[in-house]
């Protein structure tokens, strides 16, 4: 069964063209150097959106970011992003940083975008560090206290630790979730959901998070026969993409739906499921999942083969 491609095989926020530079990062004067240095330059997030021009990421030396830019609190330090990729003449690739503040302010010829609604038109670089701000963003402002041991934290390692009086360390959090392709056993229909959550017309692959102790295939198999009534064969891994909504990765599988099966939505998050041809899906009759999406990138390399 061949493996779904698109565009390199890669979902959409799965690209980057930064190297995160670990090594840098954990010396404790990293951010602040990289404050000092003209080269530098930081991406400002307010809770998922950046300014974008041009269809670019807007990226401002230290001293450009405006006295307007009003820092989250409680206040949040510059964080180290990573290095772009050295200059031709052998430079050092430029750090990048990220800055949190409150709210979006006026940037000149910019507009603020959602990562949901930017991330699949970005280029590689900026897809990827739009994604990691956003999603380290998340963590650091949801993590004023230890969940060890309940104590207040203080960051260390330009932004990705966190640690309590008790030396106690916090990192970022990862929360695994599948989503699934499942098909029929000619490959002529693709089974999809309607959530509880989403607006009418609107219809998607089944998706969950995985259980503590639980495999990845185990995971899909269970999924798809608690929302759907269905037992599934055959999962496949696809790819993967983050989506830090709040902290998840997305693992894309496909699977078989051996037939004859009733389908049986759960009637609490799944509200109806539903099977689709390649044309029902082509004519634009159900609402798609965003371009963004890796259930999106999924779907589309379904259509095309």
């Amino acid at each position: 069964m061949p493996r779904f491609t698109r565009d390199g095989g890669v979902p959409p926020l799965a690209r980057s063209g930064i190297d995160r530079d670990h090594a840098s990062r954990i010396a404790p004067d990293a951010v602040d150097r990289a404050l000092e240095t003209a080269s530098t330059r930081i991406i400002v997030i307010a809770g998922d959106r950046a300014p974008v021009r041009d269809g670019r990421l807007v990226r401002f030396a230290p001293d450009e970011v405006p006295a307007s830019a009003a820092p989250v609190e409680p206040l949040v330090p510059p964080s180290w992003l990573g290095r772009l990729p050295q200059g031709a003449d052998g430079e050092p690739g430029v750090i990048v940083l990220t800055m949190l503040v409150a709210e979006p302010f006026d940037v000149d010829g910019a507009e603020w975008h959602s990562l949901r609604e930017i991330g699949a038109e970005l280029d590689d670089a900026d897809a990827g560090l739009l994604v990691q701000a956003v999603a380290l963003g998340v963590w650091q402002r949801e993590s004023l206290h230890s969940p060890l041991d309940g104590l207040p934290t203080e960051f260390e390692e330009s932004g990705w630790v966190r640690r309590s009086a008790s030396g106690a360390a916090h990192f970022p959090r990862t929360d695994p979730a599948v989503i699934v392709a499942i098909h029929d056993e000619a490959d002529e229909r693709i089974l999809l959901g309607h959530n509880a959550a989403w607006p009418a017309g609107r219809y998607s692959l089944i998706a969950g998070f995985v259980d503590p102790g639980e495999s990845l295939e185990a995971a899909v198999v269970r999924e798809v026969h608690e929302e759907t009534g269905l037992h599934v064969v055959e999962p496949r891994y696809l790819g993967s993409q983050p989506w830090p909504f709040p902290r998840s990765l997305m693992l894309g599988f496909e699977c078989v739906a051996p037939e004859p099966q009733t389908l049986v939505p759960d009637g609490v998050e799944i509200l109806d499921v539903r099977w689709f041809t390649r044309d029902e899906l082509r004519s634009g009759a159900v609402r798609s999942p965003g371009k963004t999406s890796i259930a999106s990138w999924i779907i589309e390399a379904w259509l095309a083969r």
